[in-house]
């Protein structure tokens, strides 16, 4: 993998972020140890000048030699040593006691003051004498006073950094490694996969071998298995669609054909027409409206196999667009034997945002269905709800039956008529939801049908 590559990549970033976890973590430990191990140390500190300082006892009138006291703080590396019992000196080692810098009280010491104090001591660039006052790892009745230089405990303090940082360094190596590891093979590895496979499937969605489904039964695993799942629904709805396609172009040169028939038959109808033959008047009429009958149905099929245009959203007045549809209903626009009866029961103020052309396409079937059907009343109603706007379109046909209810929006499926196609519907519910919106049938039965049009918002 090249190099910038991998600096962009999922693994590089889990190495990085693993690290810097666990360098946090060490730094959140260090900061307590480090004023533990200075404490420590000034415990020891005090623990050897009060054995020192026990010397004294042992010699005569409790006397020690100049030479024998110099010796003592040089074993306990301090400038002066002071013992207390009930706040009374017993012991001194060192009679000429140098000015010290500071002085740290570990009786009455805070932890926090104990760490502040750690890091000033690591901070500390001139070497300071400094004073320790606590009671004696040996005894607690007694109080232990150290004067002594800082510079050897900074030195230690700063070995003891370095062990920690050096330690660190390699925990955290350690851990980002098998973290890493871990990682990229349950989580980055199946993600390329993923990818790879998404990838070459967009590139060629027919030819890719749909995804292979896994056992895990994590997340991951979910992801693969919907990625399955997705892949070979599309490579079905694919499929089908090249199908539609083919189909298209074979209905198309049948509806060319057809109406060239027709035609012909329209000329051949027109000299027959004038004829006294009893059987000729009877049966030209039939064929001439299977012919137009096969015409229409070829066209339907031809329109459905079109993909519909992006619906371009506009305000509308509902009111207006209805009252067109029902001028071209009593003009004749319509299959009716008479001209039905049109109510329309919305308020002239009421726009909806929505495609025109597309939705005046989905009332105009809905009309024609139910005027085909034999309804003679319609009633176009509208209302503005909460949640959008709600149409509803009925009539006084015969109602639907229920064996077609279920598949009443499916194309070829859903219709009502034996010389029907069932795309009106279908359409119509396409071209609502290409609108945010659903269609329903409201209702249904030996008194009329009615369909339910909810869209979001209003302008």
């Amino acid at each position: 993998m090249p190099l910038r590559a991998f600096n962009r990549s999922l693994s590089a970033r889990l190495l990085v972020l693993t690290i810097g976890f666990v360098m946090l973590a060490e730094v959140l430990i260090y900061t307590p140890s480090i004023a533990r191990f200075r404490e420590a140390y000034f415990l020891e500190k005090l623990s050897t000048a009060h054995l020192a300082a026990l010397t004294i006892d042992a010699a005569p009138d409790r006397m020690v030699t100049p030479e024998l006291e110099i010796a003592l703080l040089n074993h306990v590396d301090a400038h002066a040593i002071g013992i207390f019992k009930q706040d009374v000196m017993t012991h001194m080692l060192g009679e000429e006691t140098p000015r010290t810098e500071a002085s740290f009280d570990l009786r009455s010491t805070m932890v926090m003051d104990m760490i502040m104090e750690a890091f000033d001591t690591l901070f500390q660039r001139q070497p300071r004498i400094i004073e320790v006052i606590g009671r004696s790892p040996k005894d607690a009745r007694v109080v232990v006073s150290v004067v002594f230089d800082e510079a050897p405990l900074r030195r230690e303090m700063l070995g003891f950094s370095k062990r920690i940082l050096a330690l660190s360094l390699v925990i955290s190596f350690i851990t980002a490694a098998l973290v890493f590891f871990s990682l990229r093979l349950q989580l980055v590895r199946p993600m390329q996969q993923i990818t790879a496979s998404m990838t070459q499937f967009r590139r060629a969605p027919v030819d890719t071998p749909v995804f292979p489904a896994s056992r895990r039964r994590d997340e991951i695993g979910t992801a693969m298995r919907e990625l399955a799942a997705m892949q070979q629904d599309l490579k079905t709805a694919l499929k089908q669609k090249t199908r539609l396609a083919t189909l298209g172009a074979a209905v198309s040169k049948v509806n060319h054909d057809l109406r060239n028939t027709l035609a012909t038959a329209s000329l051949v109808y027109d000299t027959l027409s004038r004829s006294t033959d009893p059987d000729v008047k009877r049966v030209m009429p039939t064929l001439f409206r299977s012919l137009d009958r096969a015409v229409n149905i070829c066209t339907q099929t031809l329109n459905f196999t079109q993909e519909h245009p992006p619906v371009q959203k506009e305000p509308v007045n509902l009111r207006l667009m209805v009252e067109e549809i029902v001028d071209e209903i009593d003009t004749g626009f319509f299959p009716a034997e008479s001209i039905p009866e049109i109510a329309v029961d919305i308020d002239p103020e009421l726009s909806v945002a929505l495609d025109p052309h597309q939705f005046h396409r989905v009332l105009v079937n809905l009309a024609r269905n139910a005027l085909e059907a034999g309804a003679t009343r319609i009633r176009f109603a509208a209302q503005q709800r909460p949640y959008g706007t709600e149409i509803l379109i009925e009539d006084n046909g015969p109602g639907i039956p229920e064996t077609v209810q279920a598949t009443l929006f499916k194309p070829f499926a859903g219709s009502t008529k034996a010389a029907g196609t069932g795309l009106g519907l279908a359409i119509a519910k396409e071209l609502v939801h290409g609108h945010g919106g659903t269609i329903e049938l409201a209702h249904t039965g030996s008194t009329g049908s009615g369909f339910r049009i909810l869209l979001p918002g209003a302008v």
